[in-house]
């Protein structure tokens, strides 16, 4: 919706081209416990992102724009080099600018891949109309409910529209896969669901009252809630006054008591021993 004419080789506001770019993959053990299980996620990180975020820990590929452009085949061959690894699952990270190809990519995979799930690891920060043309291509969400308030959205990812798409793009989301429970397979790994992560940040910027109740009056208590602590000062947030220091236990701790008082059922919480670290 930038306008940008990525086949004539424009670049979007996300800073992405017409041909897809890679910044890593690997079978990745830090997500949630059942999307990484024992094995793994095999997460593909797709360079640049659509939003601006000052604070973000992945900056370097984000919004440096770090990684090897690559054409369909050749991504095609990632996921199949990243499936025999035994992971759990295909993990698209930041796939939002790159949907398109990731799943042009997918297609041509899925022959030597079986019936690998598919995780779509996003910030929320979506086109409805892209989304409900993934309707039976993605098995689990994992969408951040990151904002309540579009001024801070605005002040810290440069987006200024952010908690009505985000709502509605989890909506969405929750219509294809459902927000009631994660379906599980007899490994005790997801194949089918939605968790919704909420990153905590300092000074309560993240919203998270506000963000925590209409998602228990919009979907419910059981739906899958993903609580973080794992922010810490990066990229610009350095030199940022309230953002230069990472979230106190007692933050945290609210965070949590919140959650708990609103009746949330399916809940992760991280260990508090993580709080500001890298």
């Amino acid at each position: 919706m930038c306008g940008a004419h990525r086949y004539d080789d424009g670049i979007g506001v996300c800073g992405a081209g017409r041909r897809f770019k890679v910044a890593s993959w690997a079978a990745h053990r830090g997500e949630e416990p059942p999307i990484s299980g024992e094995r793994g996620s095999g997460t593909i990180f797709a360079s640049h992102c659509p939003m601006k975020c000052c604070f973000c820990q992945n900056y370097p590929f984000s919004q440096l724009g770090n990684g090897r452009e690559m054409d369909i085949d050749e991504v095609a061959e990632i996921f199949v080099s990243v499936a025999q690894k035994g992971v759990h699952n295909l993990n698209f990270v930041t796939p939002t600018h790159f949907t398109p190809h990731l799943f042009d990519a997918l297609a041509r995979a899925r022959p030597r891949i079986g019936d690998l799930p598919v995780v779509y690891n996003t910030s929320g920060y979506e086109n409805i109309e892209v989304l409900k043309l993934l309707d039976g291509l993605v098995d689990i969400y994992l969408p951040d409910l990151r904002y309540a308030d579009n001024a801070v959205a605005a002040q810290l990812s440069k987006v200024s529209d952010y908690v009505e798409r985000d709502r509605a793009a989890i909506l969405e989301m929750a219509r294809q896969v459902g927000a009631d429970a994660i379906e599980y397979g007899s490994d005790g790994i997801a194949r089918r669901g939605m968790i919704i992560r909420h990153l905590v940040l300092p000074g309560g910027l993240a919203g998270t009252a506000s963000s925590l109740n209409w998602l228990r009056d919009t979907l419910g208590t059981k739906v899958a809630l993903s609580l973080m602590c794992q922010y810490f000062p990066a990229h610009q947030a350095t030199t940022l006054p309230g953002l230069d220091r990472g979230i106190t236990v007692e933050e945290y701790s609210e965070a949590l008591d919140i959650a708990d008082s609103l009746g949330f059922e399916n809940a992760w919480a991280q260990d508090p021993d993580e709080i500001g670290g890298a």
